[in-house]
């Protein structure tokens, strides 16, 4: 891709300055583009007295390496800033068409800082870049003012990336939304936007990645989707996407229902895609993808009868769902539509919403701290209620709920922290860490939080025990219930992790289907398109890079590993039903084996010796 630009765009919204420069080679080399390059900005340039809401931070939207090119599924976008929720690193990833058209432009970051004296959006035009006003689009939700900016823009077919009323009031939960479905979610970047007067940005491009394609590339590409066509699970994909997993979780005996708990939900088949599959209008994909797990449905049933919009997915569906105690997958999916309308992370809303109900049932929460909300397992028009007070901060509750799980339990008190689950400030994602112990290490040691696709441990359950034994040194690695060889597995998946945001590919067909955490299949591909021979191992190595960055980052802004934990009750409290009874998890052996394996300190400190050998 010797042909294929790949710039840095500096935007100063206070001055209005707006500079661009080529990105030096030995960056890519090192971080490749994506979260890699964004994780690089922030530590070399973040300084430390700089808070999330300060117009000095800094916000990024970065594209990955292969971004718009012929690899399929390369329609990855990651944003970067300081984190309004947890105060660290603040990353987040969306799919859709907006890094391919970004690419497209020749711009393989955009980097803002500073603060508009009005709203205001950003017009990306190839070589133009300008900064406009916003000020008819705010207020608006998603749908309208995505579209007022293609307006102003005077380009209906351009793609567009905008905040809703939950990043204008800088909701500490706050996503910027790509499209129905298309979110950077979790640590609260939306709020980063509304603090900055950014209402969106507008992208189109007027030349083709694509087009600058090696020869070497094209079988490349095709071998990689003739795997993927093979596999078994290739139809459970490209039919019902991520959502049967929410039934999955609960047969498992590790899901989170009613605030974590219980460990199984009855109605979890009713919460679950297959019950709503006969609904699909229509299969939808993001940039270049013949996946295609994503869908429109229609309602036909029910108390939102008449609707349509977006199916949803695994975690927001199960957030929702059986984490609320709702068994109605269709009142599910209509809360994750309007999450998405106001701009809100629909997995950290549905997740401070099953706390609310938690601390109600408790007698924690009081009719009059609700304002006679009736905050009842299951109750989705109650719940409906608080997720619009939380995105407008419009009542004293749905105020506190917007700072996000940690500041409302400290606000609350009364015991509320006992039952606020997070790591880091962010909250746990829907598989129990005791029924899953790879992924609850991973949710400890992560440098974002408690977020699943972090570390994407599925080989604790999907490799064979020879697989775990080759890998990772031990056939008990592939025993999720068992702690052997999970230290190993996570370093491997978390680098692995790293690097695939890196590179603009989706996690779905690399570890969801592929299985290929030692990046074989990824390095392939790699070497193809840049016509550099790169290794499997040579991409953990830059994946090791960034994870190190991260944490060099989390501990300048005061993060330490004590940080590195989980909730007391899944390191205490043993399940006390289903497939995982008996089961808890012992945190401390794993991490003394985690730091050591990744060359830190006892205490979880990044070594000079580590940094030297990376060279950061």
């Amino acid at each position: 891709m010797a042909n294929v630009r790949n710039d840095l765009v500096l935007v100063d919204l206070s001055t209005g300055e707006i500079s661009r420069k080529p990105c030096p080679e030995h960056i890519t080399r090192d971080y490749l583009g994506g979260r890699g390059l964004g994780d690089y900005i922030l530590l070399k340039h973040l300084k430390k007295d700089v808070a999330p809401l300060d117009p000095e931070n800094i916000l990024i939207f970065a594209a990955g390496l292969l971004s718009g090119t012929k690899m399929i599924t390369t329609g990855r976008l990651h944003v970067s800033a300081r984190s309004p929720l947890t105060g660290l690193i603040g990353t987040s990833n969306s799919g859709g068409m907006f890094g391919s058209e970004l690419k497209g432009c020749g711009i393989l970051a955009l980097v803002i800082v500073g603060k508009a004296n009005k709203p205001v959006f950003i017009n990306i035009r190839s070589e133009h870049v300008t900064i406009e006003d916003a000020s008819t689009a705010w207020g608006l939700e998603r749908k309208e003012a995505a579209a007022k900016l293609l307006e102003l823009a005077g380009d209906e077919k351009a793609r567009a990336a905008v905040i809703g009323p939950a990043g204008e009031k800088m909701v500490a939960l706050a996503s910027i939304m790509f499209g129905p479905g298309h979110a950077c979610g979790r640590t609260g970047l939306g709020a980063v936007m509304g603090a900055k007067h950014l209402k969106g940005l507008v992208v189109r491009k007027t030349s083709s990645v694509a087009a600058a394609t090696p020869a070497a590339a094209v079988p490349a590409v095709k071998d990689y989707l003739a795997k993927l066509k093979a596999l078994p699970s290739w139809e459970q994909w490209t039919t019902l996407g991520s959502t049967d997993s929410v039934l999955w979780t609960h047969q498992m005996g590790g899901c989170a229902a009613k605030n974590h708990s219980q460990v199984t939900f009855a109605g979890a088949e009713t919460a679950s895609g297959s019950a709503f599959k006969d609904l699909i209008v229509k299969h939808r994909g993001c940039y270049n993808c013949p996946i295609r797990c994503k869908a429109d449905i229609k309602i036909d049933r029910g108390r939102h009868t008449g609707f349509e919009g977006e199916r949803g997915e695994y975690e927001p569906l199960a957030t929702w769902g059986p984490k609320c105690g709702n068994a109605d997958g269709l009142a599910s999916v209509y809360l994750c539509n309007l999450c998405d309308d106001y701009g809100v992370d629909s997995i950290g809303a549905g997740n401070v919403v099953a706390f609310a109900i938690d601390l109600y049932e408790r007698g924690i929460l009081t009719p009059e701290d609700t304002g006679g909300l009736a905050l009842t397992w299951g109750n989705t028009e109650a719940m409906e209620q608080l997720l619009q007070q939380i995105t407008y901060r419009s009542t004293p509750l749905g105020d506190t709920l917007a700072r996000g799980m940690r500041e409302a339990a400290r606000i609350i008190g009364r015991g509320a922290e006992q039952y606020a689950h997070l790591v880091k400030g962010l909250s746990m994602t829907f598989m129990d860490p005791r029924a899953f112990k790879a992924s609850g290490l991973g949710y400890a040691v992560s440098n974002r939080g408690a977020d699943f696709g972090y570390v994407y441990a599925k080989p604790e359950y999907a490799y064979t025990p020879q697989q775990a034994l080759d890998a990772f040194g031990t056939a008990k690695a592939a025993d999720r219930l068992s702690e052997e060889g999970k230290a190993a597995m996570v370093r491997q998946c978390m680098c692995a992790n790293a690097v695939v945001d890196s590179l603009g590919i989706c996690k779905i067909p690399q570890f969801g289907m592929l299985l290929d955490f030692n990046l074989e299949e990824a390095a392939k591909i790699v070497t193809a398109f840049t016509g550099q021979p790169v290794t499997g191992a040579d991409l953990l190595l830059a994946g090791e890079r960034i994870v190190n960055v991260e944490r060099l980052f989390n501990f300048r802004f005061g993060a330490t590993g004590r940080d590195d934990t989980l909730p007391e009750k899944f390191t205490t409290e043993p399940i006390s039903e289903g497939p995982c009874q008996g089961s808890v998890i012992n945190l401390a052996p794993m991490l003394q084996q985690f730091y050591a394996l990744m060359g830190w300190e006892q205490d979880g400190t990044v070594s000079a010796a580590k940094i030297k050998q990376l060279g950061i």
